[in-house]
């Protein structure tokens, strides 16, 4: 994949936007596009810009069941057996077996909170986000390899050379607001920057793929100022297309090409990994604030549909070149399964989907016909709530137990 340059985005360029907090002038922006029907009809625009501004993500479920705690369900016959990965917003990731026993705690200094998600790399390390921060890298001992202060936020993917892609976001002027703008930066093994990609300058290319946002509105001059920027795109989700005879036939999904995910506007894309030019999006009528698309090794995508308007959640398979729903889950009753502000679903080898109900701290694993055959609650449970869980990840045990085994 090309790491050529891209405007202000290389070597220290590249380090100070991705870490700039400031304000910072630019070139004019493009042209709103055509207003179209809000994708929140009867919402106050006022009311649609503070919420862009405030997502909550260290919100507690106050109404917790603290009885609820660790694997409450297991189905050993049909369960995938493995690890599973999470981290709880706090300065810990922590590993845990399928009975729910911790195995193993990953460490960073006590004053890096909000780590929301830490990415298993080829080598037996782990990329570590914490929020709005920085990114570190860490041994299964917690020792810390390196440290960018890209402000990393929500995800990671590695390439198969080792190159790290991590969203960041940054500040701009636009239509008379301070609005953030999310771009990728592609970081060396090491940890030093190299390219990137920054939505700011592509916004007439990307707003042909999405409806507009109530931000493209030029502000009036007494709009309420939100306590922090709103999010223009909220990109929450990046991962590199894997090799299926989906991309082998349809130059759109190779293998190499990059998946993300808007949230605020509700659609995923694929970006092209040499010129980063949109080739193909979905989700306009169906998605409500989602999070995880990846795709899956028949080339269907799996993404998970957090429904922020219908107030439920569900999970949906895809078949990409055509936009039908091949599969989907959700709650019994619909309303029983609900996470507004995040989430994930990965597909297991058997078949069976892992499923975090985030907002709750509640993961499911569910088969195809919508059985659960694993639960699991976070037993972090104080007088605040229970913690949410970002994002869980399950690990085969050939994976995580020689990790184990080298730990101290």
């Amino acid at each position: 994949m090309s790491t050529r340059p891209l405007t202000c985005l290389l070597g220290t360029a590249l380090l100070l936007a991705a870490c700039d907090g400031g304000e910072e002038a630019r070139a004019p922006a493009p042209p709103a596009p055509e207003a179209k029907q809000s994708t929140d009809p009867g919402e106050d625009e006022a009311e649609t810009i503070a919420r862009l501004s405030h997502l909550g993500y260290g919100e507690f479920d106050a109404e917790a069941d603290p009885s609820l705690s660790g694997v409450v369900r297991h189905d050993r016959a049909r369960a995938h057996p493995g690890y599973n990965l999470y981290g709880s917003g706090t300065h810990q990731v922590f590993v845990v077996d399928m009975e729910g026993t911790r195995v193993h705690t990953l460490s960073l200094a006590p004053d890096r909170q909000r780590t929301t998600f830490a990415e298993l790399l080829a080598d037996g390390t782990l990329a570590v986000v914490c929020n709005y921060q920085l990114l570190t890298r860490l041994d299964w001992d917690s020792r810390v390899v390196w440290e960018s202060p890209v402000r990393a936020h929500h995800d990671i993917a590695e390439r198969a050379d080792g190159v790290l892609y991590v969203p960041y976001r940054k500040p701009e002027t636009y239509r008379g607001r301070t609005v953030r703008f999310d771009g990728l930066a592609l970081l060396a093994p090491d940890g030093k920057p190299l390219s990137g990609w920054y939505s700011f300058e592509h916004l007439e290319e990307l707003a042909r793929h999405h409806p507009p946002s109530p931000l493209d509105t030029p502000a009036p001059v007494d709009e309420p100022r939100p306590e922090r920027p709103p999010d223009y795109h909220h990109l929450n989700t990046v991962e590199l297309l894997p090799d299926t005879e989906l991309g082998r036939r349809d130059r759109r999904f190779r293998a190499g090409n990059v998946l993300v995910c808007f949230r605020n506007l509700s659609v995923i894309l694929v970006l092209d990994q040499d010129d980063w030019s949109v080739q193909w999006s979905w989700g306009q009528g169906e998605l409500e604030g989602p999070h995880m698309p990846t795709m899956l090794p028949d080339g269907h995508i799996l993404v998970y549909d957090n429904g922020v308007v219908r107030k439920w959640t569900r999970v949906l398979e895809l078949e990409p070149t055509s936009g039908a729903i091949v599969w989907s889950y959700e709650g019994q009753p619909r309303e029983s399964f609900f996470s507004e502000l995040r989430g994930s679903a990965q597909r297991l080898a058997n078949g069976n989907t892992l499923v975090c109900e985030a907002d709750r701290g509640h993961v499911i694993e569910v088969t195809r016909a919508g059985e659960i055959v694993w639960e699991f609650w976070n037993p972090e449970v104080s007088d605040e709530g229970r913690r949410p869980i970002y994002r869980c990840m399950r690990y085969p045990a050939e994976r995580i137990e020689p990790l184990l085994a080298r730990a101290r």
